[in-house]
């Protein structure tokens, strides 16, 4: 936006205020094409708004210019205060070039957005606006008239000087209404996520949180609701309704549909199109629908209610009845073949059964949907699966992970050596994920149970596989590993011409009465600096990997000889030595005493995970640029 050829033309304008309106209440409803250029303001709330179909989800301050006959929508449940101020405005150009500018730019029609920095001097304009407006006096409103200039200039001055930002188009409504505007065609996460020039990882996260299922689930429910209206319509073939919107074929389309609503095509096709007949067809008989008995016909569709359907076939008549009996009859053979082909098909996809990373075959769902698992919190996140129930440690020590999910979304069970089963049961699960074989026995009892073993793959990205086969998330797999190889590709470039050539590195852990090396595959960023960035290890550190075994991914050396380990790059993590009272053979350390320790927060570089791992790498990152830079000045 050229902002000097704006202001420009601001200068230059002849303007008519039209109106002034300040709207404060909940459950706005507002869909108008404007009559003139309109400032919108909204100053608190929770709204979703769209210009030109343009949406935007505004939960902060934010101003927003609309031009003349362009389409205003907002919406907002719960209370929300804003300004509309509607303007005509002119340019008064004295020669061609003011001319130019005005037809090129058109300053009165062009949409644009500030989430400004000074939100509050804003507000004060815009509450004496507001008032004199309404005070109706000539004096008063040639007051305002001065005040609209000024609100113009503190919109431009943060434009302009970068304080204020355009507000975000809200990308998660606009793949919303994308999907529904194309449920007959193919359609891809990552052609979704191009279009929103984001990664297939943030449209996901985005997605969910803003409607709770993922947008592969948006799109099959919106398919299955126009599959229900193409079977009542009885015009169309269940194969012709299933490649019409994107199944792969008529067997993929009839499992979908049964599980979304407990019935195959053709036992809906058959349900519900008889009983719509049969309302003419026992019209002597004297037999209707009233509108409770239809709302409660509608819930057959899900058996939301068993009761509620005793009662409503109590209440039909024996002709009926006796109609619907002979119109089963008359179904044809073929009818029926195919009817229990998809039912059996459809069962038969409700489980399957795999291989876990301990040689056991287990039976589980085809994508599990509570999800219980006493540590592999990280994995199971990077899928976009939020576990109804998770272990202790994780949850309070594993901070990198708490972007991922909300306060209270995941149930503590108890810590990795002692769960409480009873919680576990009470959550209901549909899958457990253990670390532990010798648990699974008891874990069994309450659902399916798998042993997942990470030093069975050998990087992040085959982990996340893994665990992707398990849960049925097999996409998101796919989304999580290219947005990680791609960031961890830019965490290296970053710090390819920064570090020395054959720099070394060590991580340290400080404990009350000995210290440890961090190994290089696991815990505390030996994954995420050796084995995902790819980190040389000091000479004595390799030699450790080399001919030690670790204990739990360290290595226990005393402090008498932490000097022997010291390398170029050097990491501290002090995870219980929190009274600082380091004995003298770390404290007269060169590294020590000329402060060229970096210490990593131990909440930080607790878990081990892929995902844990990814935000380590990049930290770890940042942090050798950092500390690179401070020791070259």
């Amino acid at each position: 936006m050229n902002f000097d050829a704006y202001m420009l033309l601001w200068e230059n304008a002849f303007i008519q205020l039209k109106h002034i309106d300040y709207i404060n209440k909940s459950d706005v409803q507002v869909s108008k094409e404007l009559t003139h250029s309109t400032f919108l303001i909204v100053t608190a709330g929770d709204v979703q708004i769209a210009i030109d179909e343009q949406p935007y989800h505004v939960q902060r301050f934010s101003i927003f210019h609309i031009g003349k006959s362009q389409c205003l929508q907002i919406t907002a449940q719960q209370n929300v205060s804003y300004f509309l101020i509607s303007y005509k405005g002119d340019v008064m150009y004295k020669d061609a070039f003011m001319q130019h500018l005005q037809m090129h730019y058109q300053p009165f029609q062009t949409h644009f957005s500030c989430v400004p920095s000074n939100p509050i001097a804003i507000y004060s304009i815009l509450q004496d606006m507001n008032s004199k407006w309404q005070s109706g006096s000539i004096q008063e409103h040639l007051s305002v008239k001065a005040s609209f200039y000024e609100l113009i200039y503190r919109v431009f001055q943060e434009l302009a000087e970068g304080q204020g930002k355009p507000h975000e188009i809200d990308k998660a409504e606009l793949a919303r209404l994308y999907i529904k505007q194309h449920i007959h065609q193919p359609l891809s996460i990552q052609t979704l996520a191009d279009m929103l020039q984001i990664s297939t990882r943030h449209l996901l996260r985005i997605f969910k949180a803003r409607y709770e299922v993922g947008p592969q689930i948006y799109l099959q429910q919106l398919r299955i609701e126009q599959a229900k209206q193409y079977l009542l319509a009885n015009q169309y073939g269940i194969k012709e309704i299933a490649i019409s919107l994107g199944f792969e074929d008529e067997y993929y389309f009839s499992r979908a549909f049964k599980k979304a609503t407990n019935m195959a095509p053709s036992s809906f096709r058959l349900k519900y199109t008889s009983s719509m007949s049969e309302i003419a067809i026992t019209s002597e008989n004297h037999f209707q629908y009233n509108k409770n008995q239809l709302a409660q016909a509608k819930r057959f569709e899900n058996e939301e209610n068993e009761i509620m359907k005793e009662k409503v076939i109590q209440h039909i008549k024996l002709p009926f009845l006796l109609s619907l009996l002979v119109l089963l009859a008359a179904c044809n053979e073929d009818t029926n073949q195919t009817k229990v082909a998809e039912q059996t098909t459809s069962n038969t996809a409700e489980t399957r059964t795999v291989t876990d990373d301990s040689g056991r075959e287990v039976e589980i769902p085809v994508r599990a949907e509570r999800v219980v698992t006493d540590w592999y919190l990280g994995q199971i996140l990077a899928l976009d699966v939020v576990p109804v129930g998770g272990v202790k440690a994780n949850l309070d020590y594993a901070a990198f992970l708490k972007q991922h999910y909300k306060d209270g979304e995941i149930t503590n069970i108890g810590t990795d050596g002692k769960v409480s089963l009873e919680k576990v049961l009470e959550l209901k699960p549909d899958l457990i994920i253990t670390w532990n074989a010798e648990d699974v026995e008891k874990y069994e009892k309450i659902a399916p149970t798998i042993v997942f073993a990470e030093d069975a793959h050998q990087s992040a990205t085959e982990e996340i596989k893994a665990m992707a086969n398990y849960l049925g998330r097999e996409e998101e797999a796919e989304a999580f590993t290219k947005e990680f190889e791609d960031r961890i590709a830019k965490a290296k470039e970053k710090i390819k011409d920064v570090i020395p050539e054959g720099a070394s590195f060590t991580i340290y852990e400080m404990f009350v009465k000995n210290a440890t090396i961090v190994g290089n595959s696991s815990v505390s960023g030996g994954r995420a600096l050796y084995q995902i960035l790819g980190m040389k290890p000091q000479e004595k550190v390799q030699e450790l990997y080399d001919t030690k075994k670790s204990s739990r991914g360290r290595y226990e050396i005393s402090y008498e000889v932490v000097g022997d380990y010291v390398g170029d790059y050097n990491f501290m993590i002090n995870f219980f030595n929190k009274d600082r009272k380091m004995p003298a053979t770390w404290t007269n350390l060169d590294v020590v005493k000329n402060n060229q320790i970096v210490e990593l927060p131990s909440e930080y570089y607790f878990a081990s995970d892929p995902l844990s791992g990814l935000h380590q790498a990049e930290e770890l990152v940042d942090k050798i640029v950092d500390f690179t830079k401070a020791q070259q000045q």
